[in-house]
């Protein structure tokens, strides 16, 4: 049996595995009551309180919701796959493997990125729910959904920026979990801005970072399962093959880590969990 196909082989024989454990129950039982909370007490309130922000709070808000735009994570992603791929193919072992680790990385960003993009569109034209500056220009309230408008006035139910924000947040939290916690918060600010410009009420955002952080999470285990990127730890979670660390140019690295030949990278062949 050829290599190729040895490798093809490999991988088609582990779509017969078993899904690891996802954890899914306590995520959508605390999503779910988030957002029964802020159906019944917060939407209609912060909606009409959006209307009398203050103009310079209203200008920074809308500062950091570009932030959520996805076209500019989509490019820089897919470019640096480019960048990877290119590297993968020159220098020695660790060059090879650092590159190969990059594009597979970058793959998994713009994976992410672009899967809960196509998803929350999809879903949000759907539902039909109305934006919150809809309350002042024609009295239409939240809960006045028209499913399958196609019409932007009325997909605010869940939050796009939100889902890209969620997922890029999660993302880095993967490869950084020890700043997760920051990670986590600056996600939730950022998102928030969503209320301040009278686009999305707090129940669309709360939905948006739990669909882009859920749709990140089943792209890790998806890509684990071809163990790209990620593997599976003991407790069934996608954890990271190689630390961020791993990419770290060469003259940053310590002297004792040069002189020994020591490598922190995985270099073993892919051949599942």
């Amino acid at each position: 049996m050829t290599v190729p196909y040895r490798w093809f082989s490999q991988r088609r024989k582990m779509k017969s595995r078993k899904w690891p454990c996802n954890h899914w129950r306590g995520f959508l039982i605390g999503t779910l009551a988030l957002v029964l909370v802020a159906f019944a007490v917060l939407d209609y309130p912060v909606g009409f309180m959006s209307r009398n922000f203050h103009p310079t709070m209203v200008h920074y808000g809308e500062l950091l919701t570009h932030f959520g735009k996805s076209d500019w994570i989509l490019f820089a992603s897919f470019l640096a796959v480019v960048i990877g791929l290119g590297a993968a193919g020159t220098g020695d072992r660790r060059t090879r493997a650092k590159g190969v680790f990059f594009a597979q990385a970058s793959g998994f960003v713009f994976a992410s990125i672009a899967s809960s993009g196509i998803a929350v569109a999809i879903v949000k034209n759907l539902v039909g729910r109305p934006r919150p500056y809809l309350l002042f220009s024609r009295e239409i309230g939240p809960f006045s959904f028209s499913p399958m408008n196609f019409n932007p006035d009325f997909a605010s139910f869940p939050s796009g920026h939100s889902t890209t924000i969620a997922a890029m947040f999660t993302c880095a939290a993967f490869f950084m979990p020890r700043h997760r916690m920051l990670f986590f918060s600056l996600a939730v600010l950022i998102a928030m801005c969503r209320t301040i410009v009278s686009a999305h009420y707090p129940s669309d955002v709360i939905v948006g970072l739990a669909f882009g952080t859920w749709c990140t999470y089943f792209v890790a285990i998806f890509f684990s399962r071809y163990r790209m990127v990620f593997r599976i730890d003991e407790t069934g979670k996608p954890v990271p093959r190689n630390s961020i660390k791993a990419l770290k140019p060469a003259f940053m690295r310590s002297h004792h880590a040069q002189a020994s030949g020591e490598t922190d990278l995985d270099l073993r062949a892919q051949k599942g969990h």
